[in-house]
């Protein structure tokens, strides 16, 4: 139905009908599909989850400025973080993740929606120009209704056009978005959304859109659903029974005998007498759990991961260079997870920032994004604490930089903090007027 719907939304905003650019939104739809796919077990869901909480935890982004935009721009990213883990997970899982801001009763919002929503209809370089959005589904007395946006930028001027219309595709007016309005804003010069896509190679001279982490992978994801199967088979087939004599069990009317318990099966007796023979074979899961564990390694290769994702991680040292060498591919994938946020981000808070200026939000000001990034995945801990205390010691770090690091305060709350401690327990050399 969205196919369908698409393509005549598009022609509503009078763009053109390629079936080139068709072919490529059902390829979206179908990696989202997948992606959403909770019937079974779901492996680019597993590996985009895992990656996502490696690249954002323990990581954090500010807004530097002394000013209230970066005042407004700081409360309105805060709000993305929370949300991160999610939106970089449906970002790998689908091949990219839209982050859509608007401003309702004067407060700055955002949605984000995965790429299946989006079609790029110009790009200038490597800023999208022209593209639409679906950016909102409700649903009302049983009847879904979609609101899509175009944004299209024309000798410097953004024009944001809406139109809503019901499932068979007819314009229709929908109470929760009658206040928002067609605008044009001047001085732009690219779409009012942030893009965070899928790091992953599509092996394509054009790369518009993003692809999941799992792009290319199928045969081997095929072949571990098909060991699964497998393994579960052969514990269901070599389950302990009882092999009992016919002459044990009673008959139905019918004649069929009446057995009870699937730990029962019907036997005869080998002869001796005996009622009862035992059925217990062995289970071969060795073999069947070294062909899954293969098999995973082998698509955590084919992704571009060390081990650790989907199999158990290496160990091989506790210094920090030999962490990062057993945890190198990972690392560099998760670099480049972090770059693309970056961008995303980046684009984010430019929409922001153009949103603020048109509905006078705030005062305009400067502003500046600063992305904290964990390395806790390839640092040890006392190995920089260490390399840290020992930078203090020859001068080229301070009190503050340790404690910072140490409790996570910023360097302002830190450096008060050690004010304090030495003014309630001053030391010899401070007693003395001397300087440490």
């Amino acid at each position: 139905m969205w196919r369908n719907l698409w393509e005549l939304v598009m022609r509503l905003f009078g763009k053109s009908s390629e079936d080139a650019s068709h072919k490529q939104s059902r390829k979206n739809m179908g990696y989202a599909a997948k992606y959403k796919d909770i019937s079974e077990i779901n492996f680019t869901a597993i590996v985009a989850g895992k990656l996502a909480t490696l690249t954002v935890s323990e990581s954090s982004i500010a807004i530097s400025g002394e000013n209230k935009r970066a005042k407004l721009l700081e409360d309105t990213i805060e709000k993305v973080w929370h949300k991160i883990k999610k939106i970089t997970a449906t970002a790998l899982g689908c091949g990219g993740c839209l982050i859509v801001p608007y401003v309702q009763n004067g407060k700055l919002l955002f949605n984000y929606v995965s790429q299946d929503r989006l079609c790029i209809n110009a790009m200038s370089g490597e800023k999208i120009t022209d593209a639409t959005v679906l950016a909102d589904v409700i649903e009302k007395n049983n009847t879904n209704y979609y609101r899509y946006t175009n944004y299209a930028v024309n000798n410097g001027n953004l024009y944001i056009t809406n139109k809503t219309v019901n499932e068979s595709g007819s314009i229709v007016a929908v109470e929760e978005w009658a206040d928002i309005q067609d605008i044009a804003i001047s001085n732009v010069d690219r779409v009012l959304f942030g893009f965070i896509k899928s790091p992953v190679d599509n092996r394509k001279g054009i790369d518009l859109y993003g692809v999941p982490i799992t792009y290319g992978c199928d045969s081997i994801i095929e072949e571990i659903k098909e060991c699964l199967v497998q393994i579960k088979e052969e514990f269901e087939n070599k389950q302990v029974r009882l092999q009992v004599d016919e002459r044990a069990f009673k008959r139905d009317k019918n004649g069929n005998y009446i057995i009870d318990s699937k730990i029962f099966m019907l036997g005869h007796s080998n002869g001796d007498g005996s009622l009862f023979n035992i059925f217990d074979p062995a289970i071969r899961d060795s073999s069947y759990y070294a062909r899954l564990l293969n098999l995973f390694d082998l698509l955590e290769k084919a992704i571009g991961t060390s081990k650790g994702i989907l199999t158990a991680p290496e160990s091989r040292g506790a210094t920090a260079t030999e962490i990062k060498a057993g945890m190198y591919d990972t690392y560099a994938m998760i670099t480049d997870i972090r770059t693309a946020i970056e961008k995303g981000m980046t684009d984010f808070l430019y929409a922001c920032d153009v949103l603020a200026n048109y509905y006078g939000l705030s005062p305009v000001g400067d502003y500046k994004p600063v992305f904290d990034w964990s390395y806790s995945m390839i640092e040890s801990s006392s190995e920089t604490w260490t390399q840290m205390k020992d930078g203090q010691a020859i001068g080229i770090r301070s009190k503050a930089e340790l404690r910072s690091w140490q409790t996570g305060e910023s360097l302002e709350e830190a450096q008060m903090r050690i004010d304090e401690i030495t003014a309630r327990e001053p030391t010899v050399q401070n007693l003395l007027g001397m300087n440490e």
